[in-house]
């Protein structure tokens, strides 16, 4: 099993000049982008004025602004379209894709409607759906539509096991027993060192009061990762708001020993001299 250990140090003057040339080319590569897509709209739309009448040229227009974040003119190509004859299943998904983006809930919610009638089984326009639903507050709805997103989704990401729980909670906001069986889910099918879940399900024993279950799952994060004095310590602050005193004081000092067990240069490291700060103040707040 591989474990893992982060050490970046986010003060070095080398990481942040690193971090800015990557954020620069990042920002190039989008201003690109944007730039590119105003040329294929502009070449878009002599095309159709070449061509006034041919609906394929609106859709693909409506594409390109959608892309460039231009919903409404995107939306009024998409009608256009319509309009001028194009009856292609797509249509409708972008119909009620750019209305979901520009927080048109009703009128898309109407639109993948449509486009579920004749494609009632496509896990996309389903999570479509169960979004749209989730923001007109249709949350029971919704749960049954992301059930069979999770069910039948192949290429299944952390993201939608997240969003899913997510939705599950907004119908019943005590509902943990079922918004962890889906995180649960989620472990099975992408492994059950994926961090994102792991750390959910943290939060969600938490916030549901499952003590002893909380405890196992700090214990989980101290044995699976290297970097253990982060986790004793998290531990440590869990028990302490327990009044679990012993408990903490014993988790206090494993933090402290993993500290020690670090080399010079993570010693030195910011993160760590914080979490020194950090252990002491708890300890003292325990004990005094």
């Amino acid at each position: 099993m591989v474990k893992k250990s982060y050490s970046l140090n986010f003060g070095n003057p080398l990481f942040i000049r690193i971090l800015f040339i990557v954020s620069f080319l990042l920002l190039s590569v989008q201003v690109f982008a944007h730039g590119d897509l105003s040329i294929r709209i502009e070449k878009k739309t002599l095309e159709i004025k070449k061509d006034p009448n041919n609906f394929n040229l609106y859709f693909q227009r409506g594409l390109l602004y959608q892309q460039h974040t231009e919903y409404n003119k995107s939306l009024i190509d998409y009608k256009k379209s319509k309009t001028l004859g194009n009856k292609n299943n797509a249509l409708e998904y972008r119909i009620a894709e750019v209305n979901y983006l520009s927080e048109e809930y009703n009128e898309a919610l109407k639109a993948i409607i449509s486009y579920l009638k004749k494609e009632k089984l496509n896990t996309k326009a389903k999570k479509l759906e169960a979004q749209i639903l989730f923001h007109l507050k249709a949350y029971k709805k919704s749960v049954t539509a992301y059930k069979y997103v999770i069910d039948n989704l192949q290429d299944i990401r952390p993201e939608n096991i997240l969003e899913y729980a997510k939705i599950i909670l907004a119908e019943n906001n005590k509902n943990y027993k079922d918004a962890l069986q889906v995180i649960e889910v989620g472990l099975e099918k992408l492994g059950t060192n994926t961090l994102s879940l792991q750390l959910k399900k943290l939060d969600y024993l938490k916030e549901s009061n499952q003590t002893e279950k909380v405890i196992t799952q700090y214990n989980y994060f101290i044995i699976e990762y290297n970097r253990k004095e982060f986790w004793y310590y998290k531990k440590a602050k869990y028990l302490a708001s327990l009044h679990q005193h012993q408990q903490a004081n014993i988790a206090i000092q494993l933090a402290s020993i993993n500290i020690e067990k670090l080399d010079a240069k993570l010693k030195k490291m910011n993160s760590t001299i914080k979490l020194k700060q950090q252990i002491k103040t708890l300890e003292n707040a325990i004990n005094n």
